[in-house]
């Protein structure tokens, strides 16, 4: 493909048009056309500007052969600027992967995925496949306490936050450029986006098993309810929720909604995903269930509306940390450390010179700029 063809493309997938490129760039809507129709080539910095603006690191418009979209996997698209979104969580998956390869240490992803062979997985399977990760990993009695930095520090996904509507979805990907990534509603409470953690993990370890042969970009109505089977059993295991609700019954014909609240703080889940456990694990009928939920659902809706909790980082503490070595041995500068960690060139020279030297002479304005490694 040509340049032309290749920024086309990149326009495209970024739900744009030459109009919305040319004023997201300010680069003239004339001049993006004769560029994409390989009249001209754009200067320097109209390249970068471009790249930034469609999420693709300038080399992309040179490479050769047909490019090939990433897959990002949601639950339900955002109700507005879905390309956009998908754009920016594969921006980062690839810096993190960038930053990984800076500081020496460049393997993509541990996961014990699912054989592509298997064709006939099931519940039970996704049962079996969630008390299998669980004992793997040590996960205990209470995963969701723990799930999250497992999969950062042990499985090397790469999990990010961002705001986005409706609240109620997450999404994952897997490309053999970045390895895995999952992208969390930073709108969400704690014990949401713990649930939508194990429904997206459930996609990353069966990837090759629905993903296979064509891309298949959207999963089937039976792969997200094998993925709530799955996350419903990875954090709510049989055994300890049995426990956790006769100790909490002590002796009462049933359980109230702070008793129910309770319990379902104690495994870091919904009191929604908590009644559906123990459906699942027949303690108590559907039919029971469902009058439970009708009636507290009042008490749940307060909850979730809680405003007290700290809105979580959009980047990990370890893609944070890598962007800081990165800079301190001199394998980045200072634009590429700002535009890493999402801040000012102002706010990236004052954390150089605080923080990583602080007290020294450093000349943030002096350092050679290294190109995105």
């Amino acid at each position: 493909m040509t340049f032309g063809s290749r920024l086309k493309w990149a326009r495209e997938t970024a739900g744009l048009t030459q109009k919305q490129l040319s004023e997201a760039s300010q680069i003239g809507e004339s001049s993006i056309s004769e560029y994409e129709n390989d009249g001209r080539d754009p200067s320097a910095l109209q390249l970068v500007r471009i790249g930034e603006v469609l999420k693709r690191r300038p080399e992309f418009f040179f490479e050769t052969g047909e490019p090939q979209r990433e897959v990002v996997l949601w639950r339900e698209k955002p109700c507005s600027d879905a390309a956009q979104i998908e754009l920016q969580l594969i921006e980062l998956a690839d810096q993190y992967q960038r930053l990984e390869h800076c500081v020496g240490n460049p393997s993509l992803v541990a996961l014990p995925f699912v054989d592509a062979l298997r064709q006939d997985f099931d519940y039970p399977d996704a049962e079996r496949l969630a008390h299998d990760f669980r004992m793997s990993h040590s996960l205990g009695e209470r995963p969701g306490s723990s799930l999250l930095r497992v999969l950062e520090e042990v499985c090397r996904v790469k999990v990010f936050h961002l705001p986005f509507n409706p609240t109620g979805t997450a999404a994952c990907s897997l490309d053999e450029r970045y390895g895995a990534a999952i992208l969390l509603n930073s709108n969400n409470i704690r014990w949401r986006r713990n649930f939508d953690l194990a429904h997206e993990l459930f996609h990353l370890l069966t990837w090759k098993l629905f993903r296979t042969g064509a891309q298949v970009t959207e999963a089937s109505e039976r792969e997200e309810k094998l993925a709530q089977c799955f996350a419903g059993a990875l954090l709510v295991p049989a055994e300890p929720l049995k426990l956790a609700i006769a100790s909490q019954r002590r002796g009462k014909s049933s359980l109230d909604f702070d008793d129910l609240f309770e319990v379902a703080r104690q495994f870091d889940v919904s009191v929604q995903a908590l009644v559906w456990q123990m459906v699942s694990n027949r303690i108590i009928d559907k039919s029971k269930a469902m009058a439970l939920l009708e009636k507290i659902e009042g008490r749940v809706n307060l909850w979730e509306k809680r405003k007290d909790e700290a809105r979580p980082a959009e980047r990990p503490i370890r893609f944070e940390a890598l962007a800081r070595e990165a800079i301190e041995k001199g394998m980045i500068g200072t634009g590429v450390f700002a535009k890493y960690m999402g801040i000012s060139r102002r706010a990236a020279m004052k954390i150089i010179e605080t923080e990583i030297y602080p007290g020294s002479e450093y000349q943030a304005s002096a350092q050679i700029e290294i190109v995105d490694p």
